[in-house]
């Protein structure tokens, strides 16, 4: 593999890890923080994307659509998880 590519890759990957650590660690302390403006905070998602588009061919149905939905605790784990792999690149 071409060093370019590698250093893709491995963006790529500590992207992806981010966006599932993030998503762990938003579940857990949604039930660890008390209900509050500091849970409103770390809650709130920011949402973007393509809405959902259905077509019915009377044989298939297809749905097209694509949302990413982002709070603060997933921006801050994939922003760690890219610092923690640049020694990779």
């Amino acid at each position: 593999m071409s060093e370019p590519r590698k250093k893709l890759a491995v963006v790529f990957l500590a992207v992806a890890v981010g966006i599932l650590a993030g998503a762990l660690l938003t579940e857990i302390l949604t039930f660890a923080l008390p209900t509050g403006v500091v849970k409103t905070f770390f809650m709130k998602e920011v949402e973007f994307g393509i809405d959902p588009i259905h077509v019915d061919l009377a044989l298939i149905e297809f749905t097209f659509g694509f949302t990413l939905a982002f709070n603060f605790i997933a921006l801050v784990a994939i922003a760690l998880t890219v610092y923690y792999f640049k020694w990779w690149l």
